[in-house]
């Protein structure tokens, strides 16, 4: 009686821990699963941080980058420049003078979205780059 007794102690001791550890495996495995789902998925907060990153950067790019447009067209003109009259000479006249204004519009898009990067229901307003100095931003043209 006494190694039956014995035996139905230890079967009923073991089984409640075999059945302890399966539910405690359960739960982590629920709570993995909880946690890739929330990684996977992010909240609105960290889109909106991320769509507010993204404009901030683009604007700084345009902001540093808007020299280069009058010196990069007298050095390299469109195809349109090459054509003029006179094109060794009017070309780079004119690729300046283009350049100069290309850039002034990057400069003031580049403001306007530093400026209003927050208010996330204006587009971008920055034209697509010439030069990409700043990574980590994607132009969303």
């Amino acid at each position: 009686m006494r190694a039956w007794t014995i035996g139905l102690v230890c079967s009923l001791v073991l089984g409640f821990t075999t059945a302890g550890l399966a539910r405690a495996e359960e739960e982590a495995a629920e709570e993995a699963a909880e946690e890739a789902a929330e990684e996977a998925e992010p909240g609105v907060m960290a889109s909106y941080g991320r769509n507010v990153a993204n404009a901030f950067l683009a604007g700084v790019n345009g902001v540093i980058t808007w020299p280069a447009d009058p010196v990069m067209l007298a050095i390299e003109p469109t195809e349109a420049m090459r054509d003029m009259p006179g094109a060794v000479v009017t070309a780079p006249m004119v690729g300046v003078l283009a350049g100069t204004l290309q850039g002034v519009f990057r400069a003031i898009t580049g403001t306007l979205d530093i400026a209003l990067c927050p208010l996330r229901f204006f587009p971008m307003f920055s034209i697509e780059p010439r030069y990409k100095l700043i990574p980590g931003w994607e132009h969303e043209g």
